[in-house]
């Protein structure tokens, strides 16, 4: 039809302004609660922040150090950076210690939205009002975090469920916070190359690619499923059942769980549960996820943790589920029967595999690390000794050799943290590195059965045989080509990006400096006539601007 290409330009114009202008307000959001928390460094050796920064500003609250500061930031910028600040919590490579602590401090909690807010969104998202879809609705939240609230309703069959639904417009916040963090985070790394090791864009990347998936329910829903196809007979364990025909990308209705938490210890007598009982069924439960299924519940803290009758556990909230890959499952085995013989050696080998390096040339000095760690628990026995604790000293040591770690590996040790946690609560006698043991040893027999090798050595001989039966197709592939003047090479020069950035700045100068001379020329041409004058002096004052700001441009960048 005439006129429409023009109208969607049009449009989708607009609708960039648009962006452009949130992004400024919510920059400037961003850098005013920095300078708030007298983040000083930080702003200053960004480079964004020099123009907004000013001496008595950053004289603040200096009663809290810069680890807390940073939290507290952190906490008023939103959700996307307390998600984004609960991850880094479990990454040693990236985040010192001190930071970390304060990081884990962070709640997924918000200001909850009113809950006839909440009610609209569900109606708007379902396409039909509340009672023609449940029986009951209360009106009262069952909870709220930062991303999506909780409601308890009974449907039309009298099935009683849990309704998550997203607050709104948290998609495009996200989504527009993810484009500022990934602005700053190549910034930061630009101006700050002793930085280059920890990739910082590629973490904000990955992180953009994890909330994006949380964002649609899809996911979790598909978890749910796949985590009940895992215990399907289960007598330990109730897994809620989804109800994916009334589910979407915003709206999570799932079967509702009336138990009592894990930590109601005094509740959990009443109700005639025994704690010593649940806490061997979950650590059993959750070894299962690990060990046998290599897909597990990241997450098993004592709010996602609910016991029903005869010591039956449900876990809950499976937005966030662990992967595991065969070499990760081999190399908790290896390094679990290390810990229980306290072998320095077999706990060195295992966690150099999980990294990806067989050899290191500081070898001896990696082992010694890890013998001094196992000294300092000398005198504690096995049943005193927190496994946890070890493991996470372990990656700490690997991350100070320069070593990296799979994301799932940061994944699983903070999953077997948080259920040692419920289990010694429960049973303060409990031996959490003698109960895995059995799955530990299953596994390595399973590594080194007959059958196994049997598998490997056939695998190795087919890729072999592969290898031999396409080689002479390849050399005659290379042959021909170096024949028909078709064979090419490609040299790549590494080291050359500074110069070709400079070069390409280089140029933007010299063009804006073209640019403002023919402004003032064209100035001073239209400014000769009485009529035109009033335009001469506009491009006048447009020039003197321009030539202010690349001034300041160049001053800053030491140019002179």
């Amino acid at each position: 039809m005439p006129g429409q290409p023009g109208k969607y330009f049009s449009d989708v114009k607009i609708s960039k302004i648009g962006l452009a202008v949130h992004e400024i307000g919510r920059a400037r959001e961003i850098i005013g609660i920095i300078v708030k928390y007298g983040l000083s460094e930080w702003v200053t050796t960004s480079g964004l922040g020099k123009l907004f920064v000013s001496k008595k500003r950053l004289a603040r609250i200096e009663r809290f150090n810069q680890w807390e500061r940073i939290r507290m930031a952190v906490e008023e910028l939103g959700p996307t950076f307390i998600k984004f600040g609960q991850i880094l919590a479990d990454r040693p490579d990236i985040v010192p210690e001190g930071l970390r602590a304060e990081l884990k401090k962070l709640q997924d909690e918000a200001q909850p939205m009113p809950d006839e807010m909440a009610r609209q969104e569900i109606e708007k998202e379902l396409g039909r009002p509340v009672g023609e879809m449940f029986r009951e609705f209360d009106a009262g939240r069952l909870g709220s975090a930062s991303m999506a609230q909780t409601y308890r309703a009974v449907l039309l069959n009298g099935e009683e469920v849990c309704v998550k639904i997203q607050r709104p417009e948290i998609e495009k916040k996200i989504e527009l916070d993810l484009h500022l963090m990934n602005f700053y985070a190549a910034r930061i790394q630009r101006n700050n190359p002793d930085m280059e090791a920890i990739n910082l864009t590629g973490v904000v990347r990955e992180f953009g690619k994890t909330i994006k998936r949380e964002l649609d329910f899809h996911h979790e829903a598909a978890s749910i499923v796949r985590f009940g196809h895992c215990f399907a007979g289960d007598p330990d364990i109730r897994v809620p059942k989804v109800y994916r025909q009334y589910t979407t990308r915003r709206i999570l209705i799932e079967e509702f769980i009336r138990g009592t938490k894990v930590s109601d210890m005094e509740l959990l007598m009443q109700t005639g549960n025994d704690p010593k009982v649940i806490a061997r069924h979950a650590l059993r439960l959750v070894f299962d996820q690990i060990f046998t299924h290599g897909y597990f519940h990241a997450d098993p803290h004592p709010g996602n943790l609910f016991v029903l009758e005869n010591n039956v556990i449900s876990f809950i909230d499976f937005g966030m589920m662990g992967s595991l890959q065969t070499e990760h499952l081999q190399f908790l085995g290896k390094y679990v029967l290390g810990y229980l013989a306290r072998d320095a050696h077999a706990m060195t080998e295992a966690l150099l595999q999980v990294s990806g390096k067989r050899n290191i040339a500081r070898y001896k000095d990696l082992e010694f690390q890890v013998g001094e760690m196992l000294a300092h628990n000398k005198y504690l026995t096995i049943d005193e000794m927190d496994f946890g604790k070890v493991m996470n000293e372990s990656v700490d040591i690997l991350v100070r050799f320069g070593l990296r770690i799979p994301p799932s590996i940061y994944l699983l040790v903070k999953a077997l943290m948080a259920i040692e946690r419920v289990a010694v609560e429960l049973d303060p006698e409990i031996d959490f590195a003698r109960e895995m043991q059995p799955y530990a040893t299953q596994l390595i027999a399973r590594q080194f059965s007959p059958k196994q090798i049997a598998f490997e050595v056939f695998e190795a001989i087919r890729e072999y045989y592969k290898l031999v039966r396409e080689l002479p197709g390849d050399l005659n592939d290379i042959l021909y080509k170096i024949k028909d003047g078709k064979f090419r090479t490609q040299i790549e020069v590494k080291g050359l990006e500074p110069l070709v950035e400079h070069i390409d700045s280089a140029s933007s100068r010299v063009s804006i400096a073209i640019v403002l001379a023919a402004l003032i020329v064209g100035a001073s041409i239209i400014s000769q006539w009485e009529q035109t004058r009033w335009i001469g002096e506009i491009v006048f004052c447009l020039a003197g601007l321009f030539g202010f700001w690349l001034l300041v441009k160049l001053f800053r960048r030491n140019k002179f």
